[in-house]
């Protein structure tokens, strides 16, 4: 009876502590913190220089479902009181700016400072509170009538355009671009990316140009793809597929080798190089080089993080990770789903909980 009784102890004691690690499903960083959204809709901030827990506390009436910046580095929120708000350090509060309605799959800022909210009936101008709604699908697998999918990821770029990225797993992704100043919906020219194999995993931006990554594994495909816009005009620049090895021994045997299957990306402007996430790792790649080549990406480090069934594309490792985000030359964080935020720093890797 009492080995029953010891086992449904500890078994409890080790679900609570669990529970009382604290998993993370966004952050943002601001001039001193870095701000983490738990997945129960708490705020929790760490220094920007050494990723330690600050003792300074910010909470809110409801639990918090979005955490995003605005043009002028402000932290906003929206939360379960359908309301957006931005934090005020002069009042030491939240400040409500907005109302909406319905599931808030993102906000971001034009460089005036107005507010765009994305919904999966449309983006919503939170000035003049009208819809914008495109069905035109890049994707011939995917057919739109009133409403998208949810959104995997978005972005807004020097040019003020909204750009939305979507998967479907083995079914690929879709893209749109909506231009904030016209209010229209963009064409786009795809080239030789087949957005009907890709799921759209990430957007950044360097001075120049706009990027896209995106990765697959089904079945014997692994790989990934960063592709480059310039006039809304895709490019390929990097590529990785599985493919056979070379023969191997007398009897020229092969081997099925896997592609790097690429999640988030970003770019780095303090040494002018592209980042991306694969199940090899986090990897560099500076841009005057050949980054066709996988010979001239650099691993930069490679985190243990766990995996498990149940997320969304649940096959492997780089669901694992959602999110890169530059702070200097040799420092950027990312957010894990299962390990809490990773905080790399001069080639050491601590875990943020």
């Amino acid at each position: 009876m009492n080995k029953v009784l010891t086992f449904f102890l500890l078994f409890f004691l080790t679900i609570f502590q669990v529970k009382a690690e604290s998993q993370y499903k966004d952050f943002i960083v601001t001039d001193s913190f870095i701000w983490g959204l738990t997945s129960d809709g708490q705020i929790r901030l760490f220094d920007k220089t050494t990723g330690t827990p600050s003792d300074k506390k910010i909470t809110n009436s409801s639990e918090i479902v979005l955490l995003v910046k605005d043009k002028f580095g402000n932290t906003v929120i929206a939360d379960k009181e359908n309301q957006i708000k931005k934090w005020s350090e002069e009042q030491n509060s939240w400040v409500v700016i907005s109302k909406y309605e319905g599931e808030i799959y993102g906000v971001v800022f034009d460089s005036k400072n107005m507010g765009f909210a994305i919904f999966d009936n449309g983006i919503e101008d939170l000035i003049t509170k009208k819809f914008y709604f495109s069905n035109k699908s890049l994707n011939h697998q995917i057919n739109f009538k009133d409403k998208w999918r949810k959104l995997y990821c978005h972005f807004i770029d020097k040019n003020e355009v909204i750009w939305l990225g979507f998967g479907y797993g083995e079914w690929g992704g879709n893209l749109f671009a909506f231009q904030t100043k016209t209010k229209k919906f963009l064409d786009l020219s795809l080239g030789d990316f087949k957005i009907e194999l890709n799921p759209i995993k990430s957007f950044f931006e360097d001075s120049n140009s706009l990027y896209i990554s995106s990765g697959l594994q089904h079945m014997m495909m692994t790989g990934g793809i960063i592709v480059r816009f310039d006039n809304l005009k895709a490019t390929t620049i990097f590529s990785s597929e599985s493919h056979w090895s070379e023969p191997i021994g007398k009897d020229s045997t092969k081997t099925m080798l896997d592609g790097e299957y690429i999640g988030p990306a970003t770019y780095n402007s303090f040494n002018n190089s592209i980042y991306f996430y694969s199940q090899n790792g986090i990897f560099s790649g500076n841009l005057s080089k050949d980054l066709s080549k996988i010979d001239n990406w650099e691993l930069v480090v490679k985190p243990t993080l766990h995996w498990k069934s149940g997320q969304p594309d649940a096959v492997g490792s780089p669901m694992n990770v959602l999110k890169i985000t530059i702070i200097d030359k040799d420092k950027f964080i990312f957010l894990s789903q299962n390990d809490g935020i990773g905080f790399f720093d001069n080639d050491k890797l601590t875990m943020i909980k």
